[in-house]
Order: structure tokens, then C-alpha cells, then sequence
């Protein structure tokens, strides 16, 4: 397929090559979605142990690892037109992001900001739902920037939120997650529905179809 224009998973969009996807500003951030240039700060974030204090998951310790889920994070923009976003910082004038209709130009305006994280959602392959995740780095931590850029994502019209069940599975004991996650509209499932991934200490939150975005993080 490799970026053909073929069906998404709900019908409604087409799949589309990352560099051709707008990228998605916020009063203080830029999201793009990522690229195979992101893969050394993908990295790094993903490899440090403080990223993943509150988390199950253990960070990675080989750039391979962050390869190959790098690989299969683009292929969801492929084959379904959403996906996750780097997280950078946004230019006070705007020069540094200025808009264009030119994927390269796009992609290297990109690299002018630090990494902060990464956010996005992704369709899970066995339900028509969507699942949702964000990491920052935990020295972007407590300013309320996970807020600003996951709300910037659930609201955007083009990236698949709108109509469709959104999940996100976190530690029970992930306090920061759990509090992020009530101000994007997420709520606890219901007893008996299975978490995804299958650990006993992890939780699943539901936002449903078109659920409103608290007055605080609206943005």
C-alpha cells in the first residue's frame, strides 16, 4: 500500500503519507507527526528511566527497539491517516514553523525544537476504537503541556477522534496519567471489560463518542 489512497478504518478518511499531514499548533507548541529524522530523540525519550517512573512499561535500551516501533507508528499514518506526534516547542513568531505546502520544508522546520514528547491516537486493530497515548519528557513535566497537546489532538476534526470511543491503559498507581486523563474527558471502564495488554496492575479509561473537553483544557 505504502501511502495509496485506500479506506481508513472508520470509512471516513483517507490514509496519507505522515509529511503530507498539516502540522497541528497550539498557543505553545507544534505537533507533527513523526518521521524517520525523530528517531534519536524518540529515542532518548523512550530509553529514560524517569519517563516511565509512574509507568508498567520498561523504558528501551537499544535505538533498534524505538526503530521498529518507529516503523509501525508510520505505517498507522499510512494505512489510517492518524497517528502520534512529536511534541516541540512553538516559535514566539511563528518564523521557525511557518506554514507550507512543502512536506520537506515541514519536516526540517520540525528539528528546530527540542523533543518534549509525544502524543497521539491510534486505531486498535481488533475494535473500532481508538487508543490513545502521550509521553513527555519528565523535564516538560507540570506545566500543562500534555493537556494543551492531547486536547489539541482529540479536537482536531482531521485525526479520527470525533464519533469513535477513545481508549488509554495506564497504571492504576500512575496518579499524573489518571488526573491528565479526567481532564481530556477519560473515565474508568466498567467492571469485567478486559484490559488491553492483559497486566493486572494497569487500568483501561474510556472517553466516549464525542465527549467535551473540560473548560480547563480547552484550548
Amino acid at each position: 500500500m505504502h501511502g495509496a489512497a485506500i479506506p481508513s478504518f472508520d470509512g471516513d478518511r483517507r490514509a496519507v503519507r505522515p509529511s503530507a499531514v498539516s502540522p497541528v499548533r497550539t498557543p505553545r507548541l507544534h505537533l507533527a507527526p513523526v518521521c524517520s529524522n525523530d528517531l534519536e530523540e524518540l529515542f532518548a525519550l523512550h530509553a529514560d528511566p524517569c519517563a516511565f517512573a509512574e509507568d508498567l512499561t520498561e523504558p528501551l535500551t537499544e535505538v533498534a527497539q524505538m526503530r521498529w516501533v518507529l516503523g509501525r507508528w508510520l505505517e498507522s499514518w499510512e494505512r489510517h491517516g492518524t497517528g502520534y506526534l512529536t511534541v516541540r516547542p512553538r516559535a514566539e513568531d511563528g518564523s521557525a514553523h511557518g506554514s507550507t505546502d512543502d512536506g520537506a520544508s515541514r519536516a526540517g522546520a520540525r528539528r528546530d525544537g527540542p523533543l518534549l514528547g509525544v502524543v497521539g491516537i491510534t486505531p486498535l486493530e481488533d475494535e473500532r476504537a481508538l487508543s490513545a497515548y502521550w509521553r513527555l519528557d519528565p523535564a516538560a513535566t507540570g506545566h500543562g503541556l500534555a493537556t494543551e497537546a492531547m486536547s489539541a489532538v482529540l479536537a482536531h476534526p482531521a485525526l479520527g477522534a470525533r464519533h469513535h470511543e477513545v481508549l488509554a491503559v495506564t497504571a492504576a498507581a500512575n496518579r499524573p496519567s489518571r488526573a491528565l486523563a479526567a481532564r481530556l474527558g477519560f473515565s474508568p471502564a466498567p467492571s469485567g471489560r478486559p484490559v488491553p495488554g492483559d497486566r493486572s496492575d494497569d487500568i483501561l479509561l474510556i472517553r466516549p463518542p464525542d465527549a467535551p473537553l473540560s473548560r480547563r483544557s480547552t484550548i
